[in-house]
């Protein structure tokens, strides 16, 4: 219990402290965050704290109370996790980018110019002068999509790994301690999306223009969080490593945008984000089988095979 109190509060108390002053301080509560690179940049930053936080909480326990993060990336003999975690969550996103436009025809533009509106206005620029220097739409696309089968994952891994050595290094195994591994993968969900609650007041990922800002978007978040993380979670106990889960929310962000880029009007919690309600239906789909089978796994043997507690 102390390694977890330590953890929440070192992870909360570094990541909300430095993003809610730097929101009222530049405006991004008001603006939003993409008014802001200086609060971009911080959000990057702020992935970190949660690593830091498991750091503390580690350093601050008996060394018998400590727990192992899972660094090695155990590899060998976990090819297909590993695989699963680098392209299944492309093809969840874009099956729910699928799903939110023909749910929302209306919204659909083929031409992105919503999006290079918005682009050119960040930018400074007029969007003749930006169409000007962009290739076709159908080329930009292809390059969305190679990137984000190809290096963009191990790219954003790196920040994602940040995240994922606290929230399934150390949040999600400490939880597994006192309650069945079910309801860790749940709770442990439930925190990492509330963690968020600062930059969905900014406008992340689902904007500020929808009805119920923020509370509305700081609930779809703490779900689809939990969906995310209870596949996350079933990676973290099969390969006994934190990689695998950094890989897949690498992957998971370095194409979570895709929809957004033909999207007609604002984003909201509906979509086009697979974070979102409808957006994200395929990913809510999985989480209710993933918190299915992982409930399967009786209390206290999930980590009994692998180093994970120092007893």
């Amino acid at each position: 219990m102390k390694r977890l109190v330590i953890y929440l509060v070192a992870t909360f108390g570094l990541s909300w402290g430095l993003w809610i002053p730097a929101g009222f301080a530049l405006g991004t509560f008001e603006a939003g965050e993409a008014s802001s690179t200086l609060m971009i940049v911080l959000i990057a930053v702020g992935m970190f704290f949660s690593l830091i936080g498991a750091l503390i909480a580690n350093f601050a326990c008996k060394p018998e109370k400590r727990i192992d993060l899972c660094f090695k990336p155990h590899i060998k003999g976990n090819v297909k996790h590993y695989l699963a975690a680098w392209f299944l969550p492309a093809l969840i996103s874009l099956l729910g980018i699928a799903v939110f436009y023909v749910l929302n025809p209306d919204r659909f533009d083929p031409t992105m110019m919503t999006y290079l509106e918005a682009t050119a206005a960040q930018m400074g620029a007029s969007i003749d002068e930006l169409v000007t220097t962009m290739p076709p739409t159908p080329i930009l696309i292809a390059g969305v999509l190679f990137s984000s089968l190809t290096y963009g994952p191990f790219i954003n891994m790196i920040f994602a790994f940040g995240e994922e050595a606290g929230w399934r290094g150390m949040l999600f195994p400490t939880l597994a301690e006192c309650m069945p591994v079910r309801a860790a993968a749940i709770v442990s969900g439930v925190i990492w999306g509330l963690w968020h609650a600062p930059i969905i007041a900014m406008g992340h990922n689902f904007g500020m223009g929808y009805s119920g800002f923020p509370i509305a978007g700081i609930l779809v978040m703490m779900l689809t969080c939990t969906a995310f993380g209870s596949w996350l979670a079933i990676l973290r106990l099969r390969t006994k490593s934190v990689w695998p889960c950094a890989l897949a929310h690498g992957a998971f962000n370095a194409i979570a945008n895709l929809g957004v880029m033909f999207n007609v009007g604002a984003i909201d919690i509906f979509g086009p984000s697979p974070l979102a309600l409808v957006a994200g239906i395929p990913l809510l789909a999985l989480g209710v089988i993933c918190i299915v089978r992982i409930g399967r796994i009786p209390r206290g043997s999930s980590f009994e095979h692998a180093p994970q507690i120092r007893a």
